[in-house]
């Protein structure tokens, strides 16, 4: 207990480091591997079904995905800090109800899991980051995820080249999602999330290619690229697809 009030603590205090007067976005992720990806398909509905009755009120949505690299991303979304903290202040609690709850699943979702659970928290860089307004996550079942790391000295100067970048595709007319996340808990705070999601595979490369036939022979924009490219280093590339629910 001693330990869990303590990891509260530090939570709170990072919360309160990023919070501002606008709500903000955040989601609580837990990435592991399985041995049976059938069976995290299989058994998702029921927990996510489950949770999110369990925790009305606080969370709004929760997705799962499989990726090219073998492991599982779950993720639960929240908005503002105070939810944060009523969510992992009844984490423990709600895990083992669950467990009871849904033996069956809990158990053959335990056997079937090949690694520890990494958990963390992202807050959404609102500032740097584009959606659409039709956006909704259940329409989305592709993203492709880059998570990188800035120098802590160097993080303004990343943000606002990215912020320029962004104007300037807004200029030549693009619009698609670009969603950024930095790391609150869990990993470093200088390390950062970007999800570009799309209905496919296949679409998110026909859009790409589309988007940077446009952005040929933008000199500007080539150099804000390649600005930003030099601050960012690269932990992980991966290709998620959407767990479907039902």
């Amino acid at each position: 207990m001693k330990k869990f009030t303590c990891t509260l603590a530090i939570l709170f205090c990072a919360l309160s480091l990023l919070a501002q007067t606008a709500e903000k976005s955040y989601f609580l992720m837990n990435e592991s591997r399985v041995n049976d990806t059938d069976i995290y398909k299989k058994n998702y509905s029921a927990v996510r079904n489950w949770w999110l009755n369990a925790t009305k009120g606080i969370t709004y949505n929760m997705t799962a995905h499989t990726s090219e690299t073998g492991r599982t991303y779950s993720m639960v979304y929240l908005k503002g800090e105070e939810n944060v903290g009523k969510y992992v202040g009844q984490r423990s609690v709600l895990s083992d109800k669950q467990a009871i709850e849904l033996k069956t699943v809990t158990d053959e979702n335990t056997a079937n899991r090949s690694m520890a659970i990494q958990r963390s928290l992202w807050v959404q860089e609102t500032n740097i980051t584009t959606i659409m307004s039709d956006f909704k996550i259940e329409n989305y079942d592709f993203r492709k995820v880059h998570l990188f790391t800035v120098p802590f000295d160097k993080i303004t100067e990343y943000e606002k080249l990215i912020e320029q970048s962004n104007q300037e595709d807004k200029a030549l007319g693009l619009s698609y999602n670009y969603i950024v996340y930095r790391a609150v808990d869990g990993y470093p705070n200088n390390t950062f999330m970007l999800l570009l999601p799309d209905k496919s595979r296949l679409e998110y490369y026909t859009n790409q290619e589309e988007r940077n036939a446009k952005r040929k022979g933008n000199a500007k924009l080539t150099e804000l690229n390649k600005k930003a490219s030099k601050l960012r280093t690269i932990i992980r590339i991966d290709y998620l697809s959407r767990v479907s629910i039902n």
